[in-house]
């Protein structure tokens, strides 16, 4: 913790953030994954092992994420980046869920868990039709193969689950995916925090970040997303600290000419201590968007119940961000989206939330004018 500490206050003095730029649309939104795993990770690591409890809560898990619709949720997620157009999105919990059945069962078929099996990303792409590109991925979490058996059955099927965060990028702007350096970290476009929960028969439980540069109008961009652990009990706040703590140090290269914006899932308030992730973003000077929003309402993100069933909205929490390297002149249009019965899946206003989580979208001035 004191090594962590250092660190910090080195960072202070050491990291900068990237220049001015015009105007910007930017959005970020936890997808989620449509389930909580707590109980399968919790079942993973217990001791002794119990492999009958921890294949219950797989298929629980499982019968959950079929309940929650992933693809009316994606198309509903789609609907609102399509309504908004934003220059860039930052997704988290991008998913895939599939299912392998070697020994012919027919599991991977089977009506209670069957919708559950699919690639978020392909989902929100093809709702998309084209206007968004997946400009950057970074991998975190992934098991595979994992055996799992419905019941009466003798021979199991394999469950394989990938958790991705991925930029999306408005198909009319060129971009490039940032090298951040990751030796021995890197993962498909981005890198892997170095500080990682573990899960044990589950490996690590990764987090990751990653970055692109574009240019909109004349005028330069580093957009960097990511989604850093959980703090829940009993998992303590020092892995998203350290991990808020790399991506900050990293973030202390982005060349001069280039205007930060970073997007996620910081799993962190702006009711945590200095030491949290928001507070280490705005000791460094860092500018929450939100907060130069009009008015005074909350913006609550999280979270809506884990079956996404609750009538009224459940979002009690700030913890999606929009950071800014810069003051920016203003900020217009900022929103939480996804937060209103309106916005739910079929039947409208009485079927699911798209997510448990809100998106924030906001509109960036860095220059009078615009």
């Amino acid at each position: 913790m004191l090594r962590l500490r250092n660190l910090f206050f080195v960072c202070v003095f050491l990291c900068s953030q990237g220049g001015i730029a015009g105007q910007l649309d930017v959005m970020t939104q936890n997808q989620y994954l449509g389930a909580d795993l707590a109980p399968v990770i919790g079942a993973a690591t217990a001791e002794p092992f119990d492999p009958v409890a921890f294949n219950s809560a797989v298929i629980m898990a499982l019968q959950q994420v079929a309940a929650n619709k992933t693809a009316e949720r994606m198309q509903a997620q789609a609907k609102s980046i399509s309504k908004r157009q934003p220059h860039f999105v930052g997704l988290q919990e991008v998913s895939v869920f599939s299912c392998a059945d070697p020994y012919g069962t027919g599991a991977c078929e089977d009506p209670a868990i069957a919708d559950a099996f699919n690639n978020y990303l392909d989902l929100t792409l093809a709702a998309l039709d084209g206007a968004y590109d997946s400009a950057a991925i970074v991998e975190n979490f992934k098991v595979e193969n994992v055996p799992f058996f419905l019941p009466g059955q003798a021979q199991p099927a394999l469950l394989t689950l990938i958790d991705r965060d991925v930029i999306l990028a408005r198909s009319d702007i060129e971009t490039s995916t940032v090298d951040f350096s990751c030796v021995g970290f890197v993962s498909i476009d981005g890198c892997n925090y170095q500080v990682t929960l573990p899960a044990g028969a589950f490996g690590n439980v990764l987090r990751g970040y990653v970055g692109i540069d574009a240019t909109v109008g004349s005028d330069d961009y580093r957009i960097v997303n990511t989604h850093l652990e959980v703090k829940d009990f009993p998992i303590p706040p020092l892995f998203q600290d350290a991990q808020a703590l790399e991506l900050l140090t990293v973030l202390g290269a982005t060349p001069s000419d280039k205007t930060l914006v970073v997007l996620g899932d910081i799993n962190s308030s702006p009711d945590d201590p200095l030491t949290s992730p928001y507070g280490q973003f705005t000791a460094l000077g860092y500018t929450d968007a939100w907060t130069l929003r009009p008015g005074d309402k909350p913006g609550s993100t999280c979270c809506q119940l884990a079956d996404l069933s609750n009538k009224k909205s459940a979002l009690n929490q700030r913890i999606d961000m929009v950071f800014l390297g810069v003051v920016p002149q203003k900020v217009k249009k900022a929103r939480v989206l996804g937060d209103k019965v309106s916005t739910k899946t079929r039947p409208p206003g009485l079927g699911l939330w798209s997510s448990d989580h809100g998106a924030v979208a906001a509109k960036l001035h860095f220059s009078e004018g615009n």
